[in-house]
């Protein structure tokens, strides 16, 4: 059964009724509405009989009683406010917060140019944000169970994440669900009846997913998936869970892409990929595509991608947005070929002997991550410093303070200077400074 427009029903949550005012869309589990309730207009998925289930009905009531994951890592997910339910039928739905579609994209609709795609550091952005949502709900306990490109919404300027369809969210290995995953994104394991889905067939999804992202492309879809002449279960049990094969596997060359056009642009974009960014991908679909505990974890591809936004220039010439990392001696850009000349670094000195490089480029940010590497969610984004122009002398760059505590700089000829809150240290070659402990020196 349908709902009509107008008709109100019961929010159980909050005890009170939401007026249906439009048909959103329509999927295999069932209908989504445009609602108004009490606290403004928001998002009603009514299921279909098959999917209204008793066990449905108690992961949805468990979901709403639990809450999301806390902290922005949560916020990013659209997570079920309420049960509903409707008078003379055992149908049911929940309440969730309504999205802003034409500020936030699919991937589909930048693939189809719909949208703007992000460009390389906004997308370093959105990925490290996936990867700590899924992180966060692994470590409340949880498995997401069906995660794939149809979830995930993204602003494609600010990179703000959205991540949606969180009705099958359950306990990790414990709680039961109706759906197995979609099956482009599901691990072999899953695919061949092997596991149920868990927090460690996740991993397998949010590396496919990630390639998308990056490549615009399925992993596993080179010469093994183009000499399929009809695309249908069998096949795609064989692709995906019998035969799987890495599109750039080093040791396996027989699921290589095609010599077709149509191929030539995962081609095009697995080189623009930084060499490190290739390396987990090598990884998370040779090893990781047989053996789940080897698989590459979230906060792996999250501190991959601040890493590589941390390496942001954009071309002198065209001004496209390229990523620069440690293990690229020089860098040309991705899109006309310009070789670029790489700004000063400050390389930060942990204690625990980690360290982290911040290309100094115009605009750079320093933030709390770059001084403190085990922060999480806001603090680890909060703002300590930003690469600014002398109002003066254009050419002249500095690096200001934006910390509530002086920093102590010191210059290659030994003398010390006080860097106070809202004043900048020059980016001179060799200038020391410690901010609060940590010690960072400008390097070329």
């Amino acid at each position: 059964m349908s709902l009509t427009i107008g008709q109100q029903v019961t929010a159980t949550a909050f005890q009170s009724t939401v007026t249906v005012q439009q048909k959103l869309g329509e999927g295999g589990q069932g209908i989504v509405y445009w609602v108004d309730s009490a606290h403004g207009p928001q998002a009603l998925k009514w299921y279909n009989s098959v999917q209204a289930t008793d066990e449905q009905r108690q992961a949805i009531h468990t979901l709403v009683q639990s809450g999301p994951p806390r902290g922005p890592a949560g916020r990013r997910f659209v997570w079920p406010l309420s049960l509903v339910t409707a008078p003379h039928t055992p149908l049911f739905g929940y309440l969730m917060p309504l999205i802003e579609t034409q500020r936030f994209a699919t991937l589909g609709e930048v693939w189809a140019r719909l949208k703007p795609a992000p460009d390389y550091p906004t997308l370093c952005a959105i990925s490290a944000q996936i990867a700590n949502s899924y992180r966060a709900l692994h470590l409340a306990g949880y498995c997401y169970r069906d995660l794939n490109a149809g979830n995930l919404l993204f602003d494609p300027r600010t990179a703000e994440v959205l991540i949606c369809d969180n009705d099958n969210v359950g306990v990790n290995r414990a709680s039961q669900c109706q759906v197995l995953g979609t099956m482009e994104f599901m691990a072999p394991e899953v695919i061949l009846g092997q596991a149920d889905p868990s927090t460690e067939t996740d991993l397998y999804s949010l590396a496919s997913l990630l390639f998308h992202l990056w490549c615009w492309h399925h992993p596993l879809h080179g010469l093994l998936e183009y000499n399929v002449r009809c695309w249908d279960l069998p096949a795609k049990r064989y692709v995906y869970g019998e035969r799987p094969v890495f599109l750039f596997d080093p040791q396996d060359a027989s699921n290589r892409p095609p010599n077709d056009p149509d191929y030539a642009g995962v081609r095009r974009l697995w080189q623009h990929c930084p060499p490190s960014l290739r390396d987990l991908f090598r990884r998370a679909f040779t090893v990781g595509l047989r053996d789940p505990a080897r698989r590459v974890t979230e906060g792996e591809w999250q501190r991959l991608f601040w890493h590589l936004r941390d390496g942001a220039i954009p071309c002198p010439t065209c001004q496209a947005a390229n990523l620069w990392e440690p293990a690229l001696p020089a860098l040309s850009c991705w899109h006309c070929g310009t070789s670029i000349a790489l700004p000063p670094k400050l390389l930060c000195q942990h204690a625990d002997g980690t360290r982290t490089t911040l290309l100094l480029s115009r605009d750079a940010t320093l933030f709390e991550r770059h001084l403190n590497p085990t922060a999480q969610d806001d603090e680890a984004l909060s703002v300590r410093g930003q690469v600014v122009q002398h109002p003066s002398d254009p050419s002249i760059f500095g690096l200001r303070n934006l910390t509530t505590t002086p920093w102590r700089a010191t210059f290659t000829d030994g003398t010390v200077q006080e860097v106070p809150p809202q004043r900048a240290a020059p980016i001179n070659l060799g200038l020391r400074l410690d901010m609060a402990g940590v010690v960072a020196t400008i390097v070329a």
